[in-house]
């Protein structure tokens, strides 16, 4: 965090840490998940994405990074990609798993029980898009 507050003139306050905090839970997008229990976040505050790496242990905010529209992200294959890229592919994922997947409720259904149907559906297109991606990254490393 020093780090940040020296090169981009980010002061996070215990305040401010709790405020990004709370935009990772409400809107956070996940980039990557990190061994050591770390996770990649990208958040939209103020008009402008920041790239932010949470520790899931301790909830504290690890590196802070505002991002420019010309900013570029480096995979672990050493590739880099330009930040709209990243922002519009994780953005498309999330749409593409969290579309109206059912019809309307029935008559006799309850609110509660329409809710737990969608709930269900999303989270298997959820596991089926990241299964298909996990296919599709043997491919890409040839």
């Amino acid at each position: 965090m020093e780090q940040a507050a020296h090169r981009y003139g980010i002061d996070l306050t215990v305040t401010r840490e709790r405020m990004f905090l709370n935009l990772v839970a409400a809107q956070g997008l996940v980039l990557a998940r990190q061994p050591r229990g770390n996770v990649l976040y990208l958040v939209r505050y103020m008009r402008r994405w920041v790239l932010l790496c949470v520790s899931e242990r301790q909830r504290r905010i690890r590196t802070f990074l505002p991002l420019g529209p010309g900013a570029w992200l480096r995979q672990r294959n050493g590739d880099r990609l330009p930040v709209g890229t990243v922002i519009d592919a994780t953005l498309s994922a999330y749409r593409q798993a969290i579309r109206a997947p059912l019809a309307p409720p029935r008559l006799t259904e309850t609110s509660g029980a329409y809710r737990a149907r969608i709930e269900a559906v999303v989270t298997k297109r959820i596991a089926r898009l990241r299964d298909r991606r996990r296919q599709e990254r043997p491919r890409a490393a040839l």
